[in-house]
């Protein structure tokens, strides 16, 4: 019979399982115990808010088509986000946004209200949840046709589920949201875009974002795996279910890689390589696609913040939005409105020796951040222009879109 001795030295070790294992990464990569946050008044830019419209808020997401000098943003209503969220059980259907729209925005054209000149694109002919024509948007890329004369939009839509016979809601909180991928092809100023597919499948579980290859497939994670409801849902971060997928053209869909701990804004680089980033351990793996769509890890960044969305600029560096006390990110979803901005951080990914194809070196860059959660929004993406310089920031509850014009190379650390 064990002695007390014996019992609490298991007891013990035990503890400091589960502390290396789950605890730590939780205390001081998503909580962000100890890390120094630093004001936005470090940080030399004359950065001005895009606030007050009701069009440019709650945009989760955005893509930069650098050939028509575009700037498309995936937007909603940022009090409706705490009601219909599903990536993060917030499953009241009822209370959702009508009104989830894309912003085409003219980065070379601002307005005379401190903006820029944009519109806001009709859908035409698009079926929307059992005809209704709305669209619930989350993530959004893009891609050109083959001649660059126009642009295809790839969003998930967050729509809910439906009894396929009645149309009435089903219990979300039973099955969950029954996400797809829509693509919608768009021209230079355009007034609309028009529905070209829509990608359903059961592997389309939890979609957080896309990631387009070549020859018309995709890439996307969920960020809870399979899992839409329950306390698997819950513990999804913690027990990484979260999963990378790939869909052929076809809509063949197949889960490629597992293990993530909440996958989130995944991004195909121009250097062929696929970055998944996570919200809850804070470092980005690096597969390698094959073209079947099958992948192969070659590399781990230990950025050690917790990351929503990836995008990259003209010159191939990877910008990441990252929330450097995490779970003070997701307390703002119970008040969108009132609760206060949660701080925010950019990082630059720059890989070096890009001309070494088996050469995986990674110079990080803190861009800019905002400790006091003073100015910058509750950042899930960040776009750089790298023609001239200018950031662009827009978070999913953020009322608001924050922007720095002629970003200055600088690393603080």
């Amino acid at each position: 019979m064990p002695s007390k001795l014996q019992g609490f030295s298991i007891l013990l070790a035990l503890a400091a399982v589960v502390y290396q294992f789950l605890l730590k990464d939780i205390l001081f990569r998503t909580v962000g115990l100890g890390r120094t946050v630093l004001p936005v008044s470090s940080f030399p830019y004359k950065c001005h808010r895009i606030h007050g419209d009701p069009n440019i808020q709650a945009c989760e997401d955005m893509w930069l088509d650098e050939n028509s000098r575009t700037l498309y943003l995936a937007c909603s209503d940022s009090a409706a986000r705490r009601d219909w969220m599903p990536n993060i059980h917030r499953l009241n259907a009822s209370a959702r946004a009508l009104n989830d729209h894309i912003v085409a925005m003219e980065i070379d054209n601002p307005s005379t209200s401190g903006g820029y000149t944009y519109r806001v694109l009709e859908t035409p002919g698009f079926p929307g949840v059992n005809g209704d024509g709305r669209i619930h948007v989350v993530g959004i890329t893009g891609i050109h046709s083959t001649d660059n004369s126009d642009a295809q939009l790839w969003l998930v839509n967050d729509r809910p589920s439906v009894d396929s016979t009645t149309g009435e809601f089903l219990d979300q909180e039973v099955v969950g949201a029954n996400a797809t991928i829509e693509v919608f092809a768009t021209k230079p100023g355009a007034e609309t875009m028009q529905h070209v597919k829509t990608y359903a499948n059961p592997q389309i579980a939890t979609p957080n974002n896309i990631a387009v290859t070549k020859d018309g497939g995709f890439f996307f994670t969920n960020d809870h795996g399979p899992h839409k409801v329950g306390w698997r849902h819950h513990l999804s971060p913690v027990l990484g279910t979260g999963d990378v997928s790939y869909c052929s053209a076809t809509g063949n869909c197949k889960k490629v890689a597992s293990g993530f701990k909440f996958p989130n804004g995944l991004h195909l680089g121009s250097d062929g390589l696929l970055y998944i980033p996570s919200a809850a351990k804070g470092d980005i793996t690096v597969l390698k696609p094959a073209a079947d769509g099958s992948v192969t890890q070659v590399h781990y960044i230990h950025l050690d913040y917790p990351i929503d969305n990836l995008s990259e600029d003209a010159n191939g560096d990877i910008f990441a939005a990252t929330m450097p006390k995490g779970l003070a990110s997701l307390a703002t979803f119970n008040d969108p409105l009132n609760a206060p901005t949660a701080p925010s951080t950019v990082w630059r990914i720059r890989r070096l020796n890009r001309h070494l194809p088996d050469e995986y070196e990674y110079q990080l860059d803190k861009i800019i951040e905002d400790g006091a959660g003073e100015k910058l929004p509750g950042m899930t993406t960040v776009i750089h222009d790298a023609k001239t310089g200018t950031l662009f920031m827009s978070g999913e509850l953020s009322i608001l879109l924050y922007v720095c014009p002629g970003l200055v190379k600088l690393t603080i650390m």
